[in-house]
């Protein structure tokens, strides 16, 4: 270490510039500068001062590196801390080897090797204090020209009809500072606010049917591309095809409340853990309605007290027993996961005669959740062992359905994932984390199907974007309008009133929203930065 220098700390800087160019980490510029004053302040030659002072700079500069970062905050960690303890030692062991990024690790080790040769000539601290200052003087730049390019202009989007009828969804364009991306955070926000499904007393009509909700852990868009399923046959199976859905979260309970008070617009992660408005929870009002509700997982539902979640949210049943079905796979903390098939396949065995019960069933599946393992198969890739399950999981869908059509029974099928598995991964994430919820993590695809009409309409496609309170829509049409009465059931009708929901998606203080063709992430701490959806 030089006495007068920074010494290798330049390297620490140039590195981090090189990391925050290609979007891995954001950079504090005013805190880098500081420590960078820090890390170069000289301290004589005495050998014990020396180490005093990179005994304080070590910790400070690790600490700094964690800040840049694009992960959660440290009191976000020590919050989930406890859930680690549940990991199998093999899944903790495969996601910290997948922090390490062989490309990054050769351009760094590259970096530092041009570093040590140039340092024998030059001053490197003084060029990477430069680089620092230079940071917002680029971005300054960038701004000023992308304000020259595109006036800020705000576009007021006409709302749907029917059950969404008065909405008015905005949509924000131009420059995206940290003030209006803010103001177009509070106008979402204040809009949902506004918003209620009105449920009809009973259902309308003669026919009577169950409505099945499959929630489904773990798949978004993205993940069916990357392993090169996104056209697969299942999704021609639906007659409704929502393509622009967003999910709001990236965890399985939030999503869970989120999804039972759709009948309500969206609120704020930590609004969900609000009591809810009067006439929010999805599944009361099928209730009232006339539709008994029940639970059934193929997991135990212990897992950050998912069961509790539905419980005081709508569905305060008791869960059917599962225990009897076959266990396909084991989850990341070795508890069972029953095969859906068996499951669903049951339900319908031991399910009454619709002339007897309409019945309102939430089927929560975890078969595509990140680190499971079958029973049976070693699948090393992560994306080897996603396509693997997702092949078989459609399967088992594709299954229940014909055998809901051979047994004569009408349903309405939802089919609405939690939110993605980022098998990808980005800059941002490592594959499996979803602590920011990302585009790739909260776009997803979600299907409805009709069983059991007298007619087999064309698929309709519903490509303006939506979120839960779109399903709450529909089902509040199709209890009012009984599609099963029809001859010629109008899809087209029923999706009239799908309320209109920009994506917007929050977890815990991480918020990301899409403003024109960007996504855009607020931290904790109230800034604003791109979200680099590249890999």
């Amino acid at each position: 270490w030089r006495r007068t220098d920074m010494g290798l700390w330049a390297y620490y800087f140039f590195a981090k510039l090189y990391l925050f160019w290609q979007g891995y980490i954001d950079l504090d510029v005013p805190l880098n500068l500081g420590f960078a004053v820090l890390v170069a302040l000289p301290v004589g030659a005495h050998r014990i001062a020396r180490w005093a002072k990179q005994a304080v700079a070590i910790p400070l500069g690790a600490a700094l590196l964690y800040h840049d970062s694009w992960f959660p905050p440290i009191s976000r960690v020590r919050s989930q801390a406890g859930y680690l303890q549940d990991f199998s030692v093999d899944y903790l062991f495969e996601l910290l080897g997948r922090f390490i990024n062989p490309v990054v690790v050769l351009v760094l080790i590259g970096l530092l090797l041009v570093f040590l040769t140039l340092q024998r000539k030059l001053r490197m601290g003084s060029f990477a204090v430069l680089a620092l200052l230079a940071v917002p003087l680029v971005s300054a730049v960038g701004q000023f020209v992308e304000r020259l390019a595109a006036p800020p202009v705000i576009v007021a989007a006409q709302g749907a009809t029917g059950a969404a009828a008065g909405v008015v969804a905005a949509v924000d364009t131009g420059p995206a500072t940290d003030a209006s991306l803010d103001a177009q955070l509070d106008r979402f926000l204040a809009e949902a606010d506004t918003r209620r499904t009105r449920f009809p007393g009973d259902l309308a009509g003669d026919t009577p049917f169950d409505i099945i909700v499959i929630h489904t852990c773990s798949l978004a868009w993205d993940d069916m591309e990357y392993v090169g399923q996104r056209n697969h046959a299942f999704l021609d199976d639906f007659d409704i095809l929502m393509t622009q859905f967003s999910v709001a979260a990236s965890y399985s309970g939030p999503a869970a409340i989120r999804l039972l008070r759709a009948s309500c617009g969206q609120q704020t992660h930590s609004g969900i853990y609000k009591p809810p408005g009067a006439g929010c929870l999805l599944f009361a009002n099928l209730k009232a309605a006339g539709f008994a509700p029940q639970i059934l997982m193929n997991h135990d539902g212990q897992f950050g007290d998912f069961i509790g979640d539905l419980n005081r949210n709508g569905l305060d049943v008791d869960a059917t027993d599962n225990r009897n079905a076959a266990i396909q796979q084991r989850a990341f903390d070795d508890s069972p996961i029953y095969d859906d098939h068996s499951l669903l396949s049951g339900w319908l065995a031991s399910a009454p005669p619709l002339a007897e019960q309409r019945t309102a069933l939430y089927y929560n599946t975890t078969s595509l959740h990140d680190g499971n393992r079958v029973v049976g198969v070693e699948l090393r890739s992560a994306k080897k062992s996603f396509d693997h399950r997702l092949t078989e999981y459609f399967r088992d869908l594709q299954r229940f359905f014909g055998e809901l059509e051979d047994a004569g029974r009408q349903a309405v099928i939802v089919f609405v994932p939690e939110h993605g598995a980022a098998v990808r991964g980005d800059r941002m994430q490592i594959s499996g984390m979803r602590e920011i919820p990302s585009p790739a993590v909260i776009h997803v695809p979600v299907g409805i199907k009709f069983i059991g009409m007298q007619s087999d309409p064309a698929q309709l496609v519903v490509d303006k974007p939506t979120s839960y309170q779109a399903i709450s829509d529909l089902l509040a049409a199709v209890v009012a309008n009984n599609p099963f009465d029809a001859a010629e059931p109008d899809l087209a009708a029923l999706a009239n009133g799908l309320t209109p929901t920009p994506m917007v998606a929050d977890n815990d203080g991480t918020v990301v929203l899409k403003r024109g063709e960007e996504f855009w992430m607020r931290s904790p701490d109230g800034s604003w930065t791109e979200y680099v959806t590249r890999n």
